[in-house]
């Protein structure tokens, strides 16, 4: 039997408790599950109430908390037992569920109840209500939702958020999904402004048969405000390490943001803590990143798409090192896949289809079941290794060795971002040494520029100044002399 506890200012809601716990007695499914507690018939006589009501809220599945009008005598601690119970049972778990009775004026509550009420609101969703009946079918559904989430057949991908609404939507998050779809068609639908049913069309969400809006735990990690609300760990944790071990680090960031948000964060980072090299071909300069972002971007949003998350108290890891970059998913590939027939497999099989939809109307997944090949072409186009996976431990990781501080010339230059230096105007001794700085790693400054080429000093601080302000080569000050390189 998993444990209900109901929490209250008893005074108020002495009607609203004693029928609840009678009509979940009277259902011939709930009652076989849930066993509810209330203080006025369940009270312990052989030891203090106090002491028993107590044990019991530590002990519940599930806690639901009334709130009206009253905040109730102060019970300890300057609170009063409902909020009192609400931390005993917060302190142990997560699985809580309020209703709050209406009122003709938010005024007319007291202040301590409107304060309850602020608090639990940044943490949970809470649902009003006029009467017990009401209140009752209110606390059928929560009942129904938690069992979705721990017994039912239901998938966590599809799994429906009761207690959201359209205001937990997060309208930057709808809109980055709008700026990143590949179909013009699904473009049209940033015209609607019925977000409630854009989100129900693409599997983001149901309306139920009164009309409300609720995000299932898909919707959720790509659209909602606040995910921690709805007790779903999906945190990414982005390290840079300095060498290739975990002792030093250079920067990190974990972010607990929306899919499209973490994804933005990421190519941030990604640029931010990895090498951009150069290489000149005639008149143009061709850059080369030190991995094809392609190729990570996909290994993250695979983590986002595939993670098992039903692991609890686990996150994604996005670790940059000198000589590779590691990203690690908390859940093992499912059956039947293995490492050895990643990126085969004709039939492609998710953990999380709803997620994978989703993602798949965007320019962030090309087709089902080819992230692991886009992945090792971009590899192997870049001249870098292939990727490699592990499936260990209950955690998939893969693994993409860079070119450990050289700088590779890739197989094909022809998708790579190109400077045509002709449209910066430059002389010929400016072209020959980029050249000099790409083939042979020359250092110059301006007396050893004005020197090679025979021209004045000032002459040469005039060439260099130049190809800095077009942000071509880059000066760094050793003492009270400037070197400059590429």
């Amino acid at each position: 039997m998993l444990s209900v506890f109901i929490s209250s200012n008893r005074a108020e809601f002495i009607e609203e408790r004693k029928f609840i716990k009678e009509k979940i007695e009277e259902d011939e499914h709930l009652k076989k599950i849930f066993e509810i507690f209330v203080f006025e018939e369940d009270s312990a006589k052989t030891i203090p109430a106090t002491e028993h009501f107590i044990n019991k809220v530590a002990e519940a599945d599930i806690y639901i908390g009334l709130i009206g009008k009253s905040y109730g005598k102060i019970y300890r601690d300057g609170l009063s037992s409902t909020e009192y119970e609400y931390n005993v049972y917060d302190s142990n778990k997560n699985n809580s569920y309020f209703f709050i009775k209406e009122v003709d004026n938010e005024m007319d509550r007291e202040k301590q109840s409107r304060e309850f009420i602020e608090r639990i609101s940044k943490k949970t969703t809470w649902k009003s209500f006029e009467t017990k009946e009401m209140l009752l079918k209110l606390v059928k559904e929560a009942l129904e939702d938690y069992l979705n989430a721990i017994f039912s057949n239901k998938r966590f991908d599809k799994t429906l958020i009761r207690k959201s609404t359209c205001d937990d939507v997060d309208e930057e998050s709808l809109h980055l999904f709008f700026d990143c779809l590949k179909d013009e068609s699904f473009k049209r639908l940033k015209e609607e402004r019925d977000y409630d049913k854009i989100l129900e069309y693409i599997g983001a969400g149901e309306i139920d048969n009164d009309g409300h809006f609720h995000l299932n735990n898909t919707g959720a990690l790509f659209f909602a405000k606040d995910i921690d609300k709805f007790n779903i760990d999906h945190d990414v944790k982005m390290v840079r390490f300095n060498g290739n071990d975990r002792l030093d680090i250079i920067d990190s960031k974990t972010s607990k943001n929306s899919f499209f948000k973490i994804i933005n964060e990421f190519e941030i980072f990604f640029k931010k803590n990895t090498r951009l090299g150069s290489i000149f071909e005639g008149f143009k300069r061709i850059d080369i990143p030190e991995y094809p972002i392609n190729a990570v971007r996909e290994a993250l949003v695979n983590a986002l798409a595939h993670r098992d998350y039903n692991m609890q108290g686990h996150c994604i890891t996005f670790y940059i090192y000198d000589d590779r970059i590691e990203v690690i998913s908390p859940g093992a590939l499912i059956y039947p896949l293995t490492v050895d027939n990643l990126g085969i497999n004709l039939n492609p099989i998710h953990r999380n289809e709803a997620i994978c939809n989703i993602f798949a109307k965007t320019i962030y997944m090309e087709h089902f079941g080819t992230g692991i090949k886009r992945m090792r072409n971009e590899m192997q186009r870049s001249g870098l290794k292939e990727p490699e996976f592990y499936n260990e431990n209950n955690f998939f990781t893969v693994i993409l060795r860079g070119p450990n501080g050289k700088l590779i010339k890739p197989n094909d230059l022809e998708n790579y971002p190109t400077l045509d230096l002709n449209d910066y105007n430059l002389n010929e001794r400016q072209i020959e040494l980029l050249n000099n700085m790409n083939k042979k790693n020359i250092v110059y400054t301006y007396n050893s520029y004005a020197e090679e080429f025979n021209i004045s000093y000032s002459t040469s601080k005039r060439d260099l100044n130049k190809l800095i302000d077009h942000n071509l080569i880059q000066k760094r000050s050793i003492g009270r002399t400037n070197i400059f390189y590429l």
